[in-house]
């Protein structure tokens, strides 16, 4: 079992390379990772989240702020803010992680974003797999 330092370095890969850099060949996804967003599955596996994370509405990522972490190995969650480039808006975001054998097994994102959720909501339907 991987301590605390190693199983956050692990789900952060998601969090920086893959929401703020843009790199999601770096994120450390098992073959058959599943995300969830919202309560619908948005991804169900690591070659169709690489493909996700690598469009045009997740430019948009800035900056991720006031970042906590409980682990509860395998469980992490991170709670957050995320600032987005060029609108005055920043989002909260709880995001749990399973880590199975050093790879991101599955995630869960609840997010919040205020005015514009529903914007974002209707952003997020086209992404749905569980259809």
């Amino acid at each position: 079992m991987k301590n605390r330092e190693e199983l956050i370095a692990i789900a952060s890969t998601y969090l920086y390379q893959g929401l703020l850099e843009h790199k999601p060949e770096e994120v450390l996804f098992a073959d058959d990772c599943v995300r969830m967003e919202m309560g619908w599955e948005t991804g169900g596996n690591a070659e169709q989240l690489r493909e996700i994370l690598k469009q045009d509405n997740y430019l948009i990522n800035k900056a991720i702020h006031d970042l906590v972490w409980v682990v509860e190995a395998p469980y992490l969650d991170a709670r957050f803010s995320l600032e987005l480039h060029g609108i005055d808006l920043v989002m909260r975001i709880a995001t749990r992680f399973k880590i199975v054998d050093g790879l991101i097994q599955h995630i869960e994102i609840l997010f919040n974003a205020g005015d514009m959720h529903q914007a974002v909501m209707d952003a997020t339907e086209p992404l749905r797999t569980d259809l």
